[in-house]
This record gives structure tokens, sequence and C-alpha cells, in this order.
């Protein structure tokens, strides 16, 4: 439809009877979007057909409805929830589910991206009818946008998004997974349990911490909580999980988006990529390009920009930030002064959500994206266009080519999102999310297998276990079992340091903060016992821990320079490309190893060795402490998780006997004397 046709009465009178007959949402959101040029005499059926398809947060407060239509959408706003001074009103799916939450049933919803699942969260966190929620999310970055959208419940709710903050009467948890397991021991009960991006919690999905969301599922479970399991969309879910916790698996394609999808050809590579960056220069509107990797992805910007770069250049607040911590001369800011950005989730917390700011509010016309964005925050994107078909070196699933597609268009913003690919997307497939803790397939791993409690063990998995724990003291058990990990693995590391006692000498570190050489040889008994790998990695990993601990980022990243050169050779042309590679290596080996495998797999090596020598002389915590944490002091770290750079909390200092959010609310004024005005404006948004 054009413009001129929606102006003629005859052509808008003939086209709502079609999408009367028909049920073509998607026409009527295209009308939607062309509101104002819609015949003024046919604006009322239009209305009616909004109305028709539950579409009430089209029906906006500035149009003139009769009452009847007034009364309806009344009754789809929200009584609690409030954006901008007006109550949010719910679309006619949103009103089902909210009123089979508020009856208490458990639910696993299956819906697209633009559905608005997020909102019932919120609706049901403003309700303050629950003593304790607990949010599971699958990242950091989503445990901070969730903590922002949700802040301004901390009237009611004590909101706790780390495992070292305080628990209250009334507490919000948004979480992950881990987190759950560690801060466990300390929670009394759930009433309203809530996990995020569930599916993945299946096997089928091949995710790394799929463990760790079984046994975290399971034991919160235990309190009987609510449910409400939100999914982008899948077919079927276990039928053992729907009726062992009687839940019911609600299903729709429903959306108040509609997306426009169209293949664009190519015959070598060099076409596509001319493709892409015309493409790119035609659109005018925020655009995601899905690509394979990061390397791929910074190499196409680079292109990108040499051919289209801004004669005005861009300054963003984070500029200053970049210059003091990392180089002027990154990449990311040459991209960045382009009006383009990288979404990649080895970046610092901060990085990503700055430059999803200035890509939300149109300072970014194009953020270059990998597998992060799939399970990212949220985007405004009027455009996404899928330039690889591939997840790295795996072929992306019909699944995946699903959520990336649902990036595009945005309700009440961009009411249609273009999709554009290049190559055949994957073949459609039925997603079914299977549930490892309940289904108890051949392929269970070892650490969720421990942590079934016997009565809840199938038949069939028995002997598995008895296997399984054959030979080993029921006080070992227990400490494989709190580990969640491959309890292999751990029996492994038991006897290679049974068999080799006098490691035990060097494994009972005589400061909390290990010498070089004890901690060489800490990582290379971990290698060898634990991971049953040869090989010096171990060495730079010791290497790399210590200089994040006692330095900032900017010496580990040029301490990793110098050693690129030293490995590859050095030239002129090559200092560009060596320096990128050196921040990539750092901020990877921090989200990596720093904040999540080394610190997992300490603990686990000060529980086997303490269990042997029967003591707690081996202790880690300090260490791990300041690995995870980037070697700020452990009372500030809290405000990593809510998106300061460290860089800014080595700069601070707060009494170790006072509530640190609220300090720092408090006195934010004395705090900022050496900050940065970027470090500043994070803190303030705490």
């Amino acid at each position: 439809m054009t413009i001129d046709e929606l102006r003629d009465f005859d052509f808008c009178f003939n086209l709502a009877k079609e999408i009367s007959v028909s049920n073509d949402s998607k026409k009527l959101i295209d009308v939607i979007e062309n509101w104002e040029y819609v015949h003024p005499e046919v604006r009322s059926v239009f209305l009616s057909l909004i109305e028709g398809f539950g579409f009430y947060p089209y029906l906006n407060d500035g149009v003139e409805l009769d009452l009847a239509t007034l009364i309806r959408r009344e009754y789809h706003k929200s009584q609690f929830v409030n954006k901008q001074g007006n109550r949010i009103v719910f679309h006619y799916e949103q009103k089902i589910l909210e009123e089979k939450i508020n009856k208490k049933q458990n639910l696993v919803i299956s819906a697209p991206t633009s559905f608005g699942k997020s909102l019932l969260i919120e609706e049901f966190v403003a309700r303050r009818k629950y003593e304790n929620i607990l949010i599971i999310q699958p990242t950091l970055a989503l445990i901070d946008e969730t903590r922002r959208k949700l802040s301004h419940y901390s009237d009611y709710y004590n909101i706790v998004v780390n495992t070292h903050q305080e628990i209250g009467e009334k507490n919000l948890f948004i979480l992950t997974s881990e987190r759950v397991l560690d801060i466990l021991p300390n929670i009394d009960g759930i009433d309203l349990f809530i996990i995020d991006e569930f599916y993945k919690i299946a096997n089928s999905k091949k995710d790394d911490r799929v463990s760790h969301l079984n046994i975290a599922f399971y034991k919160i479970m235990k309190f009987k909580p609510q449910l409400l399991f939100l999914t982008p969309i899948v077919d079927n879910i276990s039928e053992d999980f729907i009726r062992k916790y009687d839940i019911q698996f609600y299903r729709t394609n429903y959306s108040l988006v509609n997306q426009k999808a169209k293949q664009l050809s190519y015959e070598s590579e060099d076409e596509k990529e001319e493709k892409l960056f015309q493409l790119l220069d035609d659109l005018s509107e925020p655009t995601i390009v899905y690509v394979r990797s990061p390397k791929r992805s910074e190499n196409l910007a680079k292109k990108y920009i040499e051919q289209f770069s801004l004669e005005e250049k861009k300054k963003f607040p984070v500029f200053e930030w970049i210059d003091e911590n990392i180089s002027s001369d990154w990449i990311l800011k040459k991209f960045l002064e382009n009006g383009v950005g990288l979404h990649n989730g080895q970046y610092p917390r901060h990085i990503v959500n700055s430059q999803l700011d200035y890509f939300n509010s149109g300072d970014l016309k194009v953020i270059f994206a990998t597998t992060s964005l799939i399970e990212g925050v949220n985007s405004i994107a009027k455009n996404v266009i899928i330039y690889d078909m591939f997840k790295g070196t795996r072929k992306i699933t019909y699944f995946d080519f699903n959520n990336i597609k649902g990036r595009a268009g945005r309700m009440m913003k961009y009411y249609t999102g273009n999709i554009f690919y290049f190559d055949n997307p994957p073949e459609r497939k039925d997603e079914f999310i299977d549930i490892p803790v309940v289904d108890q397939e051949h392929n269970l791993q070892s650490e969720i297998l421990l942590n079934i409690d016997k009565s809840d063990l199938k038949q069939s998995k028995q002997k598995d276990v008895q296997k399984l724990v054959e030979g080993i003291p029921n006080d070992l058990i227990e400490i494989f079992k709190n580990n969640y990990y491959d309890v292999e693995k751990q029996k492994s590391l038991f006897n290679y340091i049974i068999s080799n006692r006098e490691l035990l000498k060097i494994l009972n570190w005589h400061t909390p903060m290990p010498e070089y050489s004890v901690l060489l040889e800490t990582l290379r008994i971990i290698d060898e016992g634990l991971k049953g790998k040869e090989g010096t990695k171990y060495k730079y990993t010791a290497t790399k821990c210590q200089q994040i601990i006692n330095h900032n980022i900017s010496n580990a990243i040029q301490t990793e320079l110098q050693y690129l050169y030293r490995k590859k050779g050095s030239s002129h042309k090559e200092r560009e490309e060596l320096l990128n590679e050196a921040i990539s290596n750092i901020f990877s080996f921090i989200k990596n190893q720093a904040k999540y495998e080394i610190p997992k797999v300490l603990s686990i090596l000060q529980s086997i060795v303490n269990y042997i020598q029967k003591s707690d002389s081996a202790d880690y915590s300090l260490f791990i402490a300041k690995l995870e944490h980037e070697g700020v002091d452990e009372n500030v770290s809290v405000l990593l998780d809510f998106g300061v750079p460290s860089s800014a909390l080595r700069k601070i200092r707060i009494p170790r006997d006072v509530e640190t959010i609220e300090y720092v609310k408090e006195n934010l004024e004395l705090l900022s004397d050496r900050l940065l005005n970027y470090e500043i404006a994070k803190l303030s948004q705490i």
C-alpha cells in the first residue's frame, strides 16, 4: 500500500474489509504505521479492527474512541506499572497471561521477541504481593538491564544481584544460575520463580552452563514457588516436566510488530560485501548486522568505514575512558567516531551498555553483532541484516535464525521490522525443550545426576549413581556434589593429589595472594589433575592472573602487546592489528577465565585439598575474589554488577562498615573527585 492509496476512501474501505475477512494482522500493522495518511472517514473502521485484534497499546489517549472501546481499553491497563506518568496497556494475550499468573497458574510462555514478556515480570514485581522473587538471567548483561528496569521497586524489595549483598525480609533476587547456587544456603524461601531465556535449560541447546541452571532449578523447586518461565518460540516441552510441576505450556505467535524479510543474491564474497555496505548506506534507520564471529564483525566494520566514513566525526562520553584505560588507537573508537558500534560479549559491560545507549538514542546508525546479540539486552532496531548463517564454525539453527530476526522492529517505535539475509536460512525444525534434571536421559551430566534426590531418580538411573559414587566416602560425595562440576574429573583430581601427596605443601598457600611460582604450580596441578591437559598454557594463565590483580587493564594490554610482538614479530604496519588483538585477548581472558573458569576450578581444588588433609589450611578465597573483581576491593566489587568500570572503583574508597550502594548514592560528589566524567556518569546510574 502507498501513501496515496491510504488517502483514498475506497481503497481504505476495501482494505479494511479485506483485513477483517482474512484476519491479516500484518496489513493492519502497516496501516497503523502509516496512520497519519489514512483517510479520516475510514479511521473508525480501522480502530474497530485494532480493538478486534487486541492491539490495545495502539489505541492511545489521543484517539477518539466510543464508550465500549474505552471501557475495554481501561480493562487492559495495568493498575501497577506506569511509564512516564501513564499506566501501561496490555495487549490481548498479555492480559490473558496476566490473569493466569494472578490465579497462580505455573506457566512456560513461548512467544516472539516482540511479545512483551518482560512486561509480565514487571507487572508482578510492581504488585508487591510476593515476599521473595527470584529471576534467573543467563548473563550479567541481562541481570544489569533487569535491575535497571526494576530499580524503582527498591522501596519495597531489597534488590540482590550479587552474592556479597545482604539479604533482607523482602527480596528481589536477579541472578545467574551460578550465583543462585552460591547464595542458596542463605535463602529461606522463594514465592515467585522466574527463568528468562528458559530454553537454555535444555541439553539440546548445548549451552556451556546447562548443568548449573538445571541444578539451580531443581533446588529452588523444593521451596514450591509459583513458576513463570519465558522463552522465544519453541514447539514443545518435556511432558514429564509439565506433569511433575503442574505447568501450562502457553505457545503463541502473537505480535504487535510486523516483519518483512528479503533475501539478497550474490555471486562472490566481494559482491556480498559490496551489497552489504551499499545497503547500510541506503538505510536511514538503526540497523543491526549479524555476523559469525567478533573477528568477522571487526573486519567488516573496518572495511565499511573505509568506504563510508563520516566527514564530521562523532564524539561520545566513553572516549575519555578509552583514551585513559585502553588506547586512543583502539579500533572501536574509530568505529564509534564513524557511527558504527560492535556488540561483542567479551567487552566490559559498561562499554556494551554505552554502545547500546548510543544506538537506541539514534547516535549510532549501525551495530555489527555476534551471537551475544541473541541473548543480549534489548536494542531498538528497524533493520536486521543476517550476513552469515553461522555461529562461529557451526551453522545456526532455525531457532537461532528466528531469534536474530526477532531483533527487527519494536512495539510503539518501529511497527515493521525489515530483515535482509544473503544465504538460504536453516530448514524449519520443531524446537523441543528437554529438561535434563527431570527427563534423566542417557546423556545426563554426572554433576546433575549426583544432585538428584533418590526419591526423584528414575529407576534407569539408580545404577548410574551407584557406579558414579562407588568406593567414595559419603563426606567426599557431598563435596563433589556441591562443587557442581563433572564428577569423573573431580575424582581424577582427588586421585592425582593422593598419588602425589608432596603437592599438598605447595597447595597450602602461605599467603592469601600467592607468589607467581606458587600460582604457576597450582594451575599446572589443575590442568593435569582436573582437566587432563598437558602443555604449558597454565604459564600464560598465571601471568595474566597476576597482571589483572596487580595492575590496571591498560598495563595488562601493553604487556600482552609486547608478548604478541615477541611471538609474531613486528612491523609498523602490524601495530594496529596487534594492539586490537591484545585488547581482545585481555577482555576475553577477563570475561571467560578470570571471572568464571579459574575461580571455579580453584574452589574445587581448595575443597578437595582440605578434605584430604582434614583441615581448612588451603584458602584461595581472597585471590579468587580479587581475580573475579578485576583487582578491586571486595566492599566495592558489587558495583561492577551495576555497570561501573573497575577503573573507577580503584580510585574510590568506601568505609567497610557501610552499605556500599547507599553510601555511593549519598556521597557521589565526594567520591567523584578523581573520576572521569564518564565514570561519574556510570556511578550515578546505580
